[in-house]
């Protein structure tokens, strides 16, 4: 990657950024996990802007976007609850995988919540990739966690470490 990303956290009326990705990378990076069907269903709920706008008002989530070039290429979701930074959303554009982006936007959230001393993030358990960038940044398994995307039920791993280590090696 010759020029790194430019990380901003992003505004409700911005969160459009987040969907607009989002329906690019979720069918390609999930197709080996959920079927056809459940896809458009879940990607709407997770990703209606009236969910994300929800999530930030109600769930205290901030939105941080990756740009190379004025192009988004990725986003983060977290909250944090004294001292602990839970990522809700970690996504980046195929493309661009593999290059730091997912590293900065999570480093953008610890700099953010500046007194965070641990931080989760959820996988679903059948993510082959998502679990290995968790493992490679440093995340240890915590617990399973089954959860219900409108009618569709979906186990997802609860990956945590302590901040005192880099995020990815």
């Amino acid at each position: 990657m010759p020029n790194p990303p430019k990380i901003r956290r992003i505004r409700t009326e911005e969160l459009y950024v987040v969907r607009d990705l989002a329906m690019i990378i979720w069918p390609r990076l999930y197709r080996n996990v959920v079927s056809p069907v459940q896809m458009d269903a879940i990607i709407s709920a997770l990703f209606d802007l009236d969910t994300l706008e929800e999530d930030m008002d109600a769930r205290g989530h901030l939105y941080w976007v990756a740009e190379l070039n004025g192009k988004p290429v990725g986003f983060l979701s977290a909250a944090s609850d004294h001292g602990h930074v839970s990522v809700h959303k970690v996504y980046v554009l195929e493309d661009y995988r593999g290059s730091g982006i997912g590293k900065a936007l999570m480093q953008a959230a610890l700099t953010h919540f500046d007194d965070a001393h641990t931080l989760s993030l959820i996988v679903p358990k059948d993510h082959d990739h998502g679990i290995g960038f968790s493992l490679k940044s440093g995340f240890v398994f915590d617990h399973e966690e089954r959860t219900r995307v409108g009618t569709y039920k979906l186990t997802n791993y609860v990956m945590r470490k302590t901040v005192d280590a880099p995020v990815v090696s």
